[in-house]
């Protein structure tokens, strides 16, 4: 397989569990294993999109027991002869050549994937995609002070969770959160409706800045009724951002 992979540096990694837990979108090929008509590989696919159990192969990194995973859109882009070209996206944790050996079992001819690439990992798209290569001249240019293409190839990490709940809090809020404190509920100023009991949450400073993750202990519609209290207990908390004054 090639593709995107999200790789992070410093305290960054205590989020990567997350990172890594989002959709992922592949294009791959796969090769039936005897002739069958267009109408039903199409039909396959639309049945295969939804709710599916999956039992990982007998070489995977994990416990092999029967689990559910979702595939959001399941694609044939092009078939020539036994050849599919197809697109899918689909929950972190979705194996796709046991999904196309699924499906060759539901079309009854049998099928093999051939090739695969992961064009996406969560917000993380191919065409941002940056090479082992670059980012080892960007490292060789950092360490003789050029921080130009440094900046270039690393993504900030406030931009890997555009779709989870989020508050936005005080700076002096912040300096207690990053000293391990829960978060209160005077130090928030601003949260989205989308906050559940249970569900991580980011934390981001007025800044900006992405100061945690966090489990709200209330949910958007309590919110607003809450003005004392703790609202969110820290699931990982990033270090510090030190900001240069304007003076240096």
């Amino acid at each position: 397989m090639s593709g995107v992979l999200t790789v992070t540096l410093m305290s960054a990694n205590r989020l990567l569990f997350w990172l890594v837990s989002s959709k992922k979108r592949y294009v791959g090929v796969a090769k039936l294993h005897d002739d069958i008509s267009d109408e039903r590989v199409f039909r396959v696919c639309t049945e295969f999109q939804g709710c599916i159990y999956q039992t990982p192969p007998l070489k995977a990194a994990v416990k092999r027991q029967l689990r559910t995973r979702t595939i959001y859109s399941l694609k044939l882009l092009e078939k020539r002869d036994r050849l599919l070209l197809f697109e899918t996206e689909v929950d972190a944790g979705t194996y796709i050549r046991k999904l196309c050996f699924d499906m060759g079992e539901a079309l009854g001819v049998g099928m093999s994937m051939v090739e695969l690439r992961r064009v996406a990992s969560g917000p993380f798209r191919e065409e941002d995609l940056v090479r082992l290569e670059e980012l080892a001249y960007a490292a060789q240019l950092l360490k003789q002070g050029d921080t130009s293409e440094i900046y270039r190839v690393l993504t900030p990490v406030e931009l890997g969770f555009p779709d989870l709940p989020f508050f936005i809090i005080r700076c002096n809020a912040a300096d207690s959160l990053y000293r391990g404190a829960s978060l209160s509920a005077p130090g928030v100023i601003a949260y989205s409706s989308e906050i559940q009991l249970g569900a991580p949450a980011a934390v981001f400073s007025e800044e900006g800045d992405l100061v945690e993750l966090a489990e709200p202990s209330v949910s958007a519609e309590g919110l607003a009724s809450v003005q004392h209290g703790i609202v969110a207990t820290p699931l990982r908390v990033l270090d510090p951002v030190v900001r240069k004054s304007a003076s240096e």
